[in-house]
């Protein structure tokens, strides 16, 4: 097979190792190698860890890549959905299986892995990038990654959600906040849509408990007592 034959089927591959490569040239496991030094060595591809390559440029379709199952969440999520105008410098990829690295740099991405239980891995769509198949967290989802994996503070999520409040569907992020089922969470969701004009949060009331939770983990406990939610509104959620 000829060199720009290779790439061109290597382009169907999001993230590809020595094994694809030698079944689509059909030749020994020594001459793969060689193959795909002189493909590294001459910029046609780029080694992301050992073993994995891309010919790709996107970091998003390339994170979306490395690990199955996997979503992307948190601000890539967010950008994607146009909930933020910030331009995310990491990626967060949501997965159930564990990996010797946690990070990966890739371009000018990190690529950092966050691990979480199957029961937790849900709310995410099936979008196209350049083509091909990549899983991102659905906004609401985004939103509730963000504070339940601590990489992004509540304040910060609030005005984001207060932003976007038209776009979010209210009755699934409390469906979902329900099926997480953590009570911290569940409060600190049910005080903000609540005062958002969501009516669908009212569901979250059994999974409050009785002592205060702050609605910003990383701010002093200064603010308004929620009785109801049992929240302290250290970042004026309003």
């Amino acid at each position: 097979m000829k060199k720009i034959e290779l790439l061109r089927e290597l382009r169907k591959y999001v993230v590809f190792g020595n094994k694809d490569v030698r079944g689509l040239i059909g030749k020994s496991s020594a001459y793969t190698k060689q193959v795909v030094y002189r493909l590294k060595q001459g910029g046609l591809i780029k080694e992301i860890e050992r073993d994995k390559y891309t010919v790709h440029e996107d970091p998003l379709l390339v994170a979306s890549s490395l690990t199955w199952p996997s979503y992307i969440s948190c601000w890539a999520a967010l950008r994607y959905h146009n909930l933020t105008e910030q331009l995310p410098t990491v990626i967060h990829v949501v997965t159930t299986r564990s990996r010797k690295r946690r990070e990966v740099e890739f371009g000018q991405a990190r690529i950092v892995f966050i691990r979480t239980r199957p029961s937790y891995f849900f709310g995410f769509e099936k979008i196209q990038l350049n083509g091909l198949d990549v899983l991102m967290a659905e906004p609401e989802k985004a939103l509730i990654d963000c504070v339940f994996f601590r990489q992004v503070s509540f304040s910060e999520i609030a005005e984001i959600t207060k932003g976007s409040i038209d776009s979010i569907d209210g009755e699934k992020m409390v469906d979902y906040l329900l099926k997480i089922g953590n009570g911290a969470l569940a409060k600190r969701f049910g005080y903000l849509l609540e005062r958002l004009g969501s009516r669908a949060s009212k569901k979250l009331k059994k999974l409050v408990g009785w002592s205060y939770t702050r609605l910003d983990n990383t701010k002093p406990a200064r603010g308004k007592k929620s009785e109801r939610w049992m929240v302290i509104d250290n970042v004026g959620a309003r």
